[in-house]
């Protein structure tokens, strides 16, 4: 027998071993998913006038009781009490952060931890399937940075859904018509995605997750350079691109549109135009790929955040997103307000503000802080900011997973 054949044979016995062994862990998984399901019938009851509701709706206080001078230290949510059963959640990003992190301490190659991660998004993404069928919300069509943000993290088991605004992500999770949405939250060149903060300034969805996709802009056309016109994208692909447009295309137009994807389908479709967008649009569209990676910062990221209808478990390292308003006619009471995450040993990672649609001047911040909602220092944090703050919402705690290189 050649060595071949033999080595041939061992594999062969391997993957025999390996399928025993993913269906015993899914056998496994599907005993927790029956464990979780009894865990959901509990009954829970908040007293909203005495503790902090970290799962309420967001609350807004009449803009008259604010004008007349009403004080605000004793802030409310929707009612003083609230039972409700839990809803299962099968996606559990603390204890997938764990996992990974497990695998590398055990990994010892030939796999680098990149594939090792590769095949267990898949091992897991299974699993999460066995347990509860699982949708995604995205900002579609098919081939945006979203959708592939999305498919790296949660894997080719779930059911993947495209929509047309960063607003309708909010809306199929609201209405429970996915299970989990994913939106574009910041990008290391361009800043905010304004979209998706004016959404959470008014949605009742959770933050769940972050995720960190490495972006690469690509030219695409099925026009030589020298002809294209008009170039169509996102806003913040144009925006993370600008340097190189100006340099290579500065007669050509900018059209912003709703998505990357969106752009690619509209310059298949229009002689002289081009779509700045992922290199998968390419195929996807039927566009040929005029340059690569013309991002203007080689370190190009966007931040995702993946919401749902709650957050996850306290980890030992979770970052926290809260907004509220300040009342202006208080001399120092946003910086009072900020200052309380100092008095409790919070880091302040992330401060934005928006247009509150109130009134003119009158402002939404929004803060992303260390620490998790369940975790004491940070509800007694939210406590004293309600001192100094208007329309104090927590919108959710999530595992951080910022890049350790970022």
């Amino acid at each position: 027998m050649s060595d071949l054949t033999s080595l041939r044979e061992r594999i062969d016995t391997l993957d025999s071993t390996l399928v025993d062994l993913l269906n015993e862990r899914a056998q496994v998984s599907l005993n927790i998913g029956a464990a979780k399901r009894k865990a959901t019938t509990t009954e829970y009851v908040y007293n909203l006038t005495t503790s902090i509701c970290p799962f309420s709706l967001p609350f807004m206080i009449p803009i008259e009781q604010r004008e007349a001078g009403e004080h605000f230290n004793n802030v409310h949510c929707i009612s003083d009490s609230t039972t409700e059963s839990k809803e299962l959640h099968v996606y559990m990003p603390g204890r997938e952060k764990e996992v990974y992190k497990k695998l590398e301490r055990l990994n010892q190659g030939p796999l680098n931890h990149s594939s090792l991660h590769a095949i267990f998004r898949e091992i897991m993404s299974a699993s999460i399937a066995l347990q509860k069928d699982v949708s995604i919300a995205y900002l579609g069509p098919p081939g945006t940075f979203s959708h592939q943000a999305a498919y790296e993290r949660l894997g080719d088991s779930v059911a993947y859904v495209p929509v047309d605004r960063i607003s309708a992500v909010f809306e199929a999770v609201e209405k429970k018509q996915t299970t989990y949405g994913l939106v574009p939250f910041e990008n290391s060149t361009f800043g905010t995605v304004v979209e998706t903060m004016d959404n959470f300034v008014k949605t009742s969805v959770r933050v769940r997750a972050e995720t960190y996709l490495s972006v690469h802009q690509c030219l695409l056309s099925n026009s030589k350079m020298e002809k294209i016109t008009k170039v169509y994208s996102h806003p913040q692909g144009l925006g993370q691109t600008q340097k190189w447009l100006s340099t290579h295309l500065p007669n050509a137009k900018l059209i912003p549109v709703k998505s990357t994807a969106e752009a690619a389908e509209q310059a298949a479709q229009e002689a002289d135009a081009a779509a700045v967008c992922s290199e998968l649009c390419s195929s996807l569209y039927g566009l040929e790929i005029i340059a690569r990676d013309i991002e203007d910062a080689a370190a190009n990221t966007t931040r995702f955040l993946m919401i749902g209808t709650s957050s996850d478990n306290a980890t030992k390292d979770d970052h926290t997103l809260i907004h509220f308003t300040v009342d202006h006619r208080q001399p120092g009471a946003l910086a009072d307000g900020l200052k309380v995450f100092k008095d409790y040993g919070l880091n302040l990672f992330k401060i934005d503000s928006r247009p509150s649609g109130l009134r003119p001047w009158h402002y939404v911040f929004m803060v992303e802080c260390s620490g998790h909602f369940q975790n004491e220092p940070l509800q007694k944090a939210v406590k004293d900011l309600e001192q100094y703050c208007l329309d104090v919402v927590v919108l959710g705690s999530f595992p951080n997973q910022r890049p350790q290189n970022e």
